[in-house]
C-alpha cells in the first residue's frame, strides 16, 4: 500500500492566466501545477533537480490522470500535497491532491519514466535517489486518499 503522507506541499496562487472566462481554473492548468509541484518535490528531496541531470537522468511523463472535484478561482491559494505512490526500477508514480482552504479541488497522478539523457532510453533510477524517494518524509497534514495504482514490479 502506498504511503498517503505527502513528501512535499507546494503552494501556488491562481493568476488570471490560469482561469477561463468564468474566472475558474481551466482544467488544462492542473497538469502545469502538478508538474511544478513534482519539480519542487524533487528539489526538496534531492536538493536540486539538477542532481538528476548531473547523474545523466531525467523523468519523462509517461501517463497522467486528473480528476476535478471542485472549482478553484482567481486569487485562490492552491495547496498541492505530493507523495510517492509507487517506485519501480525505471518508473516513479507521484500523486497530487490539490485543495483550497481544505476543500479538495483536484486529485491526480503522473507516472514518470527515468530516462537516460545521453542514450535517450529508459534507465534505472539511481540507487541514491531511490533511497531518498523510498523514505517519503511527511510534510504538512495528511493527503486525502485517492484511487490506488498497482506497484510496478522491477
Amino acid at each position: 500500500m502506498a504511503d498517503p503522507r505527502p513528501a512535499h506541499v507546494h503552494r501556488v496562487r491562481v493568476r488570471p492566466v490560469d482561469c477561463d472566462r468564468q474566472g475558474i481554473v481551466h482544467a488544462s492548468r492542473y497538469a502545469v501545477f502538478f508538474e511544478a509541484a513534482m519539480v519542487e518535490t524533487l528539489r526538496s528531496l534531492l536538493g536540486s533537480y539538477r542532481e538528476l541531470e548531473r547523474h545523466g537522468v531525467d523523468f519523462v511523463v509517461a501517463e497522467t490522470s486528473i480528476r476535478y472535484l471542485n472549482p478553484a478561482r482567481f486569487d485562490d491559494l492552491l495547496r498541492i500535497g505530493v507523495r510517492v505512490r509507487t517506485l519501480g526500477t525505471t518508473t516513479l508514480t507521484m500523486g497530487f491532491d490539490a485543495d483550497v482552504d481544505g476543500t479538495p479541488v483536484a486529485t491526480g497522478w503522473n507516472r514518470y519514466v527515468s530516462f537516460g539523457t545521453p542514450e535517450l532510453r529508459s534507465t534505472p533510477i539511481p540507487e541514491d535517489f531511490r533511497k531518498v524517494l523510498e523514505r517519503r518524509p511527511a510534510a504538512g497534514r495528511t493527503a486525502r486518499a485517492t484511487r490506488s495504482v498497482p506497484t510496478p514490479r522491477g
